[in-house]
């Protein structure tokens, strides 16, 4: 249950910060508009909620897996900067982690060059999603790690 658990919070951090970026991206637009165009008003609009939910969802899950790393790992260092999802307690783990980085690293040579592609569509839907390029860029790190607990499942 633990790695479902650990794919559950990735996943979730993943797309609030996905979710956090696009009024960030939005306020960009209009600061360059501003920039372009310097005759006032100048007004930015910047959407709170999902950039708020991010720091505060992202915080407590942050801060469980920070918790429980800690009390495994006694270093706080490790505790903060291991991934939850790259615990090992016997040589079995270390190689199902192992296989699955092995996965993750393989399924990058083919994500990336997709997303790159994907990339090329932007100038097609840059009026109703100017925000695609986030979306894009976000999939690779989602993909990874999708592939990264499948692999771990599969494998398990």
């Amino acid at each position: 249950m633990s790695t479902y658990k650990n794919a559950l919070i990735s996943i979730t951090l993943i797309v609030l910060f996905g979710w956090a970026l696009v009024p960030l991206y939005s306020a960009q637009i209009q600061f360059a508009e501003i920039i372009h165009d310097p005759n006032p008003p100048w007004e930015i609009t910047i959407p709170v909620l999902p950039i708020l939910f991010f720091l505060l969802i992202g915080g407590i899950l942050t801060a469980m897996a920070y918790k429980k790393n800690k009390k495994k790992h006694g270093s706080w260092k490790q505790a903060a900067l291991l991934p939850p999802e790259l615990e090992e307690s016997d040589e079995r783990e270390r190689f199902l982690t192992g296989k699955a980085c092995r996965s993750s690293y393989v399924a990058m040579w083919y994500i990336s060059p997709i997303a790159a592609a994907l990339l090329l569509l932007y100038p097609f839907v840059i009026e109703t999603m100017p925000y695609y390029p986030i979306i894009i860029l976000l999939l690779i790190p989602l993909v990874q790690t999708l592939v990264y607990f499948m692999s771990w499942k599969k494998n398990y």
